[in-house]
């Protein structure tokens, strides 16, 4: 069934507290997803993260981050007042947004700490809400404790690598764990708490969204970070050391993209482990997500086809290698346990036939990007003329790329005017014909225009070049107007934003992951233009 959606994080919901959150604004964006009849939001992962505040580092596969709690739903339940809320905002000496945000982050967990306080006095008198608490943490005891008692003992031992943590913790000798567990039993309570707020508060948003006809899209990264719960409680199940430390890290070898590889600090796993269990930890991780979401969005899918790894000891991405991965045993494990998950699969990037067989007896719906498909290759396979299944998702960009607007006003010439063709001319191009369009394209030197080597495009007229917001509504429309079932535009693309507005660069450790839009960006009259293009292609 064709249907749309639109790709905004948790993050970057409007805010007066640094960061979107799960209550007031997240609320009112539902409203306005089905005013504008969008019948998807995607939110990208939702776990703890990192100091970058990135959601693709977490110390979790299985928490959610604390930061998206909202101080005003603590408030209304008593934890917290007034001036409590007041304490968080930017004081308005604070001109720089960045250290204004780094203020906000830092007074909001002074803020839960408050709020725990209010919390445990309530429990003193409330034995319907004690007993909650109590059945929370019982089931959900798998995960909770290791991940409570490892940020518990991250923040004793000043973060940092946990294989320098003492010997006996670091190993999780028995003894060792009681010692420690009553050495921060507050600190560990504080954050089997924050999971629980986390938990209730989601479970409010998720219901809301379900009453209003709408789904929510999860991301579910393919690696963990070393720095995690997940690594520390089970290190059988990764390439480590004997000291605990990573032998490999994960990583992408040299390319037309990156001349000397990535190298992305996480560790590998260690899949005969994994397999002996029965893919038990990733099935437990897979089933986590479809609790928070209805569709799960599988992050790098070619690695479980093969995966490349990194020697730790260098970190240089020419030093590594491929390695075979589970493939589809992974998920027929998965769907024995778990029946039928709605995935999607990202499956960007250069694929091996053996990936591209993996991805065909999966079945799951993989991504097409709009940004990716004005080259000068006749096989491009996200033009949208090349598309041979209605099961895929089209994107204008992903989290990853610019916002579509940033991207075109930084494309060459040449890109600009394939894209002010392929508009004006796709629908008159049948979907078996493809030879017209590459009438514009002549094998030649490269131009002055800076197209390609062996691919040049004659430079346009100016009045065949679209000034960029007709661009991106073009854009825009072509991808509701594809053949895809279905249809996810970032926010940014709507809001018409350029690349201050990008959410992710990859490979840039810094800066990332900051984005937030203005409380009065949804108006009514984008809802009405969205609904009547989402109605004009049916979704």
């Amino acid at each position: 069934m064709r249907a749309s959606g639109i790709l905004l994080p948790i993050f970057s919901l409007p805010s007066e507290y640094g960061i979107g959150d799960l209550y007031k604004e997240a609320f009112r964006f539902v409203d306005w997803l089905q005013e504008a009849k969008q019948r998807y939001w995607q939110v990208l992962p939702i776990g703890p993260v990192n100091k970058e505040l990135c959601p693709y580092q977490s110390s979790s596969s299985f928490a959610g981050e604390s930061l998206l709690i909202s101080l005003e739903r603590l408030v209304e339940k008593g934890y917290l007042t007034e001036q409590d809320l007041e304490a968080v905002l930017a004081p308005e000496d604070i001109e720089d947004r960045e250290v204004a945000r780094e203020y906000q982050i830092a007074a909001k967990h002074k803020a839960l700490r408050t709020a725990f306080r209010g919390f445990r006095e309530k429990l003193q008198h409330d034995e319907k809400a004690r007993l909650h608490y109590k059945a929370f943490c019982k089931m959900e005891e798998n995960w909770l404790d290791d991940f409570a008692m490892f940020e518990a003992l991250s923040e004793y031992f000043g973060g940092g690598d946990w294989s320098s943590w003492d010997a006996a913790i670091r190993n999780r000798e028995r003894e060792a764990l009681v010692v420690w567990s009553v050495k921060l039993s507050y600190e560990i309570e504080f954050y089997r708490w924050t999971q629980y707020e986390f938990f209730g508060q989601w479970d409010e948003l998720k219901k809301y969204v379900h009453a209003k006809g709408i789904q929510l899209i999860g991301d579910l990264p393919y690696y963990t970070a070393y720095e995690s719960a997940d690594c520390w409680a089970n290190p059988q199940l990764f390439q480590l050391a004997a000291d605990c430390s990573c032998k490999f890290e994960a990583g992408a070898p040299p390319d037309a993209f990156t001349a000397e590889g990535q190298c992305w600090g996480n560790p590998v796993y260690d899949w005969d482990a994994h397999k002996a269990q029965n893919y038990r930890w990733w099935i437990s991780r897979l089933h986590q997500q479809l609790r928070f979401f209805d569709v799960v969005r599988i992050d790098h899918m070619r690695g479980f086809e093969s995966y490349y790894v990194i020697p730790a000891d260098t970190e240089d991405p020419k030093e590594g290698h491929w390695e075979k991965g589970p493939g589809m045993e992974l998920f027929h494990a998965a769907s024995a346990k778990l029946g039928d998950c709605k995935l999607i699969a990202e499956d960007l990037g250069y694929l091996t036939q053996e990936v591209k067989d993996m991805m065909s007896e999966a079945g799951y719906p993989g991504m097409k990007i709009l940004q990716f498909a004005f080259d000068t290759s006749e096989e491009n396979v996200y033009l949208p003329f090349n598309y041979d299944t209605d099961n895929s998702v089209i994107y204008t960009g992903t989290h990853d790329n610019d916002t579509t607007l940033g991207w075109y006003e930084k494309a060459e010439d040449w890109k600009q005017h394939f894209v002010a063709w392929y508009l004006r001319e796709k629908s008159d191009i049948p979907q078996w014909r493809k030879d017209e369009l590459f009438n514009h394209i002549s094998s030649s030197d490269v131009g002055e225009n800076g197209a390609p080597e062996g691919a040049q495009v004659e430079r346009p007229p100016a009045d065949e070049i679209l000034d960029p917001e007709t661009a991106v509504k073009g854009l825009v429309e072509l991808a509701h107007s594809s053949r895809c079932d279905l249809c996810i535009i970032p926010m940014q693309d709507y809001l018409l934003l350029g690349s201050k507005a990008r959410i992710n660069v990859p490979g840039v450790a810094k800066g990332n992951w900051r984005w937030q839009m203005d409380a009065d960006a949804f108006t009514s009259d984008l809802a009405k233009a969205i609904a009547e293009i989402t109605s004009l292609y049916a979704r």
